[in-house]
């Protein structure tokens, strides 16, 4: 225990370090894409700090990349723990489903069955406020009569939006972006996903976070056209979006549920957050 807890504390005890376990908990990365990601010149530092980090990160011999240890990712969670409390005072980390869908990275493809709103806002809100930590870019979609009633929502979680750039988090219409934009069309919508995706990438984030409802397509006889999309997009995201989709349980079936679990690598529903199989 000794031995773990000097562990921690040099993973915590400098800036660098923790950017380091952070940057790795996303994906294996050379040495010099450790450079690049840390904003680093200096080869020396950097191999520096790898070394006090023994026991937490390990170099891949047959690839020569860095990678985290199980400690590492142990390391790695409480790091982002605390980084969420601070950024989010008094919240409760207990609640499973909140914690695994913080824990949702770039590619994954989640579903979330919700019966009332506080449940849906439970969930998404915090999905969302992880991609601001991250430094990602946070898309909300809701139907254009919720526009300002989520909007006031997001403001009484407090969600930590100043301490970003202000196009950071977007809240737009569903109509807006899947009907009129979309024409309610899996190719359209996907195809402005991406456009995106780009936009937000040049302008300096990591990747995209989006959390979209889905009532509009069942309002507008559009079910199938949704669930040919879902299918298309796959269970693992082929694109820089962590995306949260969010279905009203009272609308769907058993039918409905198994398909969706089956398009989507994560399902969320009732106080459970599991990876689908």
């Amino acid at each position: 225990m000794r031995d773990w807890d000097d562990e921690i504390h040099e993973a915590l005890a400098h800036r660098i370090r923790r950017r380091i376990v952070e940057c790795l908990q996303e994906r294996n990365l050379s040495f010099h894409e450790l450079l690049k990601l840390l904003a680093l010149t200096d080869h020396g530092k950097l191999g520096f700090h790898l070394r006090a980090l023994r026991g937490l990160v390990e170099r891949e011999p047959s690839t020569g990349r860095y990678r985290l240890t199980e400690r590492g990712q142990l390391a790695a969670e409480l790091i982002w723990d605390t980084r969420f409390l601070i950024a989010s005072p008094g919240r409760d980390l207990t609640l499973q489903p909140r914690r695994y869908v913080r824990r949702l990275r770039l590619g994954d493809h989640a579903v979330l069955f919700y019966d009332t709103e506080e449940i849906k806002r439970e969930i998404c809100f915090p999905f969302l406020e992880a991609g601001l930590l991250r430094r990602e870019a946070v898309v909300y979609v809701t139907p254009e009569h919720k526009l300002d009633s989520e909007s006031l929502e997001i403001q009484r979680y407090g969600m930590s939006v100043d301490c970003f750039r202000r196009e950071a988090f977007t809240i737009m219409s569903a109509d807006e972006w899947y009907l009129r934009k979309g024409k309610l069309q899996a190719e359209t919508i996907m195809a402005n996903w991406q456009m995106l995706i780009k936009e937000k990438r040049k302008a300096g984030f990591t990747g995209l976070r989006g959390a979209g409802e889905t009532s509009l397509f069942f309002e507008h006889g559009k079910s199938r056209e949704l669930l040919r999309f879902e299918a298309a997009i796959g269970r693992q995201l082929d694109l820089n979006l962590c995306g949260l989709c969010l279905y009203d349980a009272h609308r769907l079936d058993e039918t409905w549920l198994a398909q969706l679990c089956k398009s989507h690598g994560h399902a969320i529903f009732k106080g459970i957050a599991v990876e689908t199989t």
